[in-house]
């Protein structure tokens, strides 16, 4: 999954001298009294000094998860901040950030090396390796069994980030509710990969989606004419 959000720098509760970074608006495409109360802050990402074999970082993991016994989500990405390109792990689970210093250290003994501590708060272009866990929800929409109500639905084409947010930008500006958040992002089918958009809505139902999804085709219809 690829997407924008406001990042910055943590000075507390992590390991001495280490780049942590958490996401203080997860969604951005809420403003206002409107934005989610229930999901701030919601991620962490422990910034690595250089990009790591991801089976490696997978099995590392797994095996500090196991030690700990915490039920944290950990993914690998990366961060990209005024062209800047940061290779990360993102911890997901609100109820096990107090450990973070902990895990770092384990990561550090496993031999994962962090980037020293850089002050930063602005927006960043996240890019995230995750598993779904999805049910059909209708012809080329799906479900997240994960809950957080999010959807995603199938794109006919791909989209670079500049395109998706143009045509973000124009769905929002024409359809009645916008209150919605969105990310781009591909997963893979038996077929091979999928371009998709994920929904993140509080109210969302099939028929919600659907209004959204029927919006973004129409958009990528003007642009593949052009």
């Amino acid at each position: 999954m690829i997407k924008e959000e406001k990042v910055k720098s943590l000075s507390e509760k992590i390991y001495p001298n280490t780049m942590v970074l958490e996401n203080y608006e997860p969604y951005p495409g809420y403003y206002g009294k409107n934005i989610p109360t229930d999901v701030i802050p919601r991620s962490v990402f422990l910034v690595l000094i250089r990009e790591y074999d991801h089976m490696f970082l997978a099995r590392t993991m797994l095996k500090i998860s196991k030690e700990r016994q915490h039920p944290c989500m950990a993914t690998y990405g990366t961060i990209t901040i005024d062209d800047k390109k940061y290779h990360c792990i993102r911890i997901k689970n609100l109820r096990c950030f107090d450990e973070i210093p902990k895990i770092q250290e384990r990561f550090i003994e496993y031999g994962v090396d962090f980037r020293r501590s850089k002050t930063i708060n602005g927006m960043a272009l996240i890019s995230i390796e995750k598993t779904f866990l999805l049910e059909r929800f209708d012809d080329g929409i799906y479900l997240d069994l994960a809950g957080d109500n999010k959807y995603y639905f199938e794109l006919p084409v791909e989209l670079s980030w500049n395109d998706f947010k143009q045509i973000t930008s124009k769905v929002k500006n024409n359809i009645t509710n916008n209150f919605f958040d969105a990310a781009l992002g591909y997963f893979w089918k038996l077929e091979g990969p999928q371009d998709v958009v994920r929904i993140y809505d509080l109210k969302a139902n099939l028929e919600r989606v659907k209004e959204i999804r029927d919006f973004y085709l129409k958009e990528i219809e003007r642009m593949v004419r052009k």
